[in-house]
C-alpha cells in the first residue's frame, strides 16, 4: 500500500545504514542478507490494515475524502484502470521471486517448479485478454497460449522472435523431465518470459486503443482507459 512507502523506506535504509560493512554498495547488501530476510523485513507491511484500525489506509495522499466506488476519477490514482492481466502478472512475480528465493538457498527442485508456475500464471493473464475463462490448467493455458500468441506470431519479439515464448513451451513438453540441474536457467528464463509478457500485452493495448473509434470520453465510461490518461 503506498501509505506504507515511507515505513518501507526508513526501514531498508536504516537496516543498511546500520549493518553495512566498511562502505558496502546497497546493492552488494542486499545481496549479502539475501531476498528472503529483505522480504521478511517488510512483511507486515505489504498488509492493508482493516478500516477500524487505521482509515488513513481509505483515502488519498492530501485528499481527507475516502475512497469509494462514486469517487472514480478523483485522485491521484483513483482513475487508473488495473485491468485483469496486471494481478496475474504481479502473481507470476511473486511466484518467481520465491523460486529464486528457493534458488538462493539451494533447494533446486522448488526453484524449478515455482519459475515454470511463474511462466505459466503470466501466460494465462495474457489469454484472459481474449479469452476471460479459461480453466486453471496447465495444459489449456499453454494450449491458448500458443494457439492465439505464438502460432499468430502476436508475442513475438522484434529480435528475439519466438525465443522467449519457446522458454515456456519446451519446459512444458519436457515438463516430465528432471529440471534442476538446471534451475538456476529455468528461473532466468522465467524472469524473461515475464518481461516479454508485459511488453506483448503493452503493444497489444496500444494497438487497441490506435484502432478504437470510440471518443476517449466515451472509453472511460466502459474503463477501457482511466480518467488520469
Amino acid at each position: 500500500p503506498s501509505r506504507s512507502i515511507p515505513l518501507v523506506i526508513e526501514r531498508i535504509t536504516g537496516r543498511y545504514v546500520e549493518g553495512r560493512i566498511n562502505g558496502e554498495r546497497f546493492k552488494d547488501f542486499v545481496g549479502r542478507i539475501g531476498k528472503k530476510d529483505l522480504r521478511g523485513m517488510i512483511q507486515d507491511l505489504t498488509k492493508v490494515p482493516a478500516y477500524e484500525e487505521d482509515p488513513t489506509f481509505y483515502s488519498d495522499w492530501g485528499d481527507p475524502r475516502e475512497f469509494s466506488m462514486g469517487d472514480m476519477g478523483i485522485g491521484e490514482c483513483a482513475g487508473e484502470v488495473v485491468s485483469l492481466i496486471d494481478f496475474d502478472l504481479a502473481e507470476a512475480e511473486r511466484l518467481l521471486f520465491e523460486a529464486q528465493i528457493s534458488l538462493d538457498e539451494g533447494d533446486v527442485v522448488s526453484a524449478s517448479k515455482g519459475s515454470f508456475e511463474a511462466m505459466v500464471q503470466a501466460a494465462k493473464g495474457l489469454v484472459k485478454t481474449e479469452f476471460l475463462d479459461v480453466p486453471n490448467e496447465t495444459e489449456t493455458i499453454v494450449k491458448e497460449f500458443k494457439e492465439r500468441f505464438y502460432d499468430t506470431k502476436i508475442f513475438f519479439d522484434r529480435f528475439a522472435k519466438g525465443k522467449f515464448a519457446n522458454y515456456l513451451l519446451r519446459r512444458h513438453t519436457n515438463r516430465e523431465e528432471d529440471h534442476t540441474d538446471g534451475s538456476r536457467q529455468l528461473v532466468e528464463e522465467a524472469q524473461l518470459f515475464i518481461e516479454a509478457t508485459h511488453s506483448c500485452y503493452a503493444k497489444i493495448a496500444e494497438s487497441r486503443m490506435a484502432d478504437s473509434p470510440v471518443p476517449i470520453s466515451s472509453q472511460r465510461d466502459k474503463g477501457i482507459v482511466g480518467a488520469d490518461q
